[in-house]
């Protein structure tokens, strides 16, 4: 709505700028200043810029990855399982562990509205950001819980709480695992060649 206010308050601008400085003598367009000043309202009214942090209600896609409002956002600094990724648990029984993720997450934040402060785009348009439900840093306790591990490459932030949640054998770390960074990682790479290919 705030789109189409800016485009009309433009175009009025636009046109009073052309009925109130005519400008007959050099006979020329006002087109041209009437595109600055369009594009000057639809920037005006754009979305938030990147980097402006995002709050409301959030819908969890996996044990990383939340939708706030229309934005995709992963968790900064973990890894988690994907949605239908399996593990195996202490008996060695495979279990939906990215479901488990995911279920986690969502209990932990209820209906309760979130903030995400952007770190780093990704590829395909998701934000990466740093996101909290109270005081509580999501991926902080997904790592604590054992349900997520640290990515390590982007920050070392939360390796000790990895390591508590190793010692102590929480969610994954009860039985095996593929790592979630690895194997995000695989299929970067297989986009990319079937990219290029």
């Amino acid at each position: 709505m705030s789109l189409i206010l800016g485009a009309l308050l433009a175009c009025a601008a636009g046109l009073a700028g052309t009925l109130l400085c005519p400008d007959e003598s050099a006979r020329r367009s006002r087109m041209p200043l009437l595109a600055v000043f369009l594009a000057g309202g639809l920037a005006w009214h754009a979305p938030a810029r990147a980097g402006e942090a995002l709050r409301g209600p959030a819908r969890v896609l996996d044990g990383g990855t939340v939708m706030v409002g229309a934005s995709r956002v992963s968790l900064y600094g973990i890894a988690a399982p994907d949605a239908d990724q399996t593990c195996s648990d202490a008996q060695d029984r495979t279990y939906a562990c990215g479901r488990a993720a995911a279920r986690a997450l969502a209990d932990l934040i209820g209906t309760d509205a979130i903030t995400c402060e952007p770190r780093a785009a990704e590829a395909g348009g998701a934000v990466v950001a740093l996101c909290r439900v109270g005081g509580e840093d999501l991926g902080a306790w997904m790592v604590a819980q054992g349900l997520a591990v640290p990515d390590r490459v982007a920050t070392p932030t939360y390796a000790a709480a990895a390591d508590r949640a190793w010692g102590r054998r929480l969610g994954l770390w009860s039985g095996v695992f593929q790592d979630p960074a690895e194997r995000r990682g695989r299929r970067a790479d297989a986009a990319r060649l079937r990219d290029a290919g």
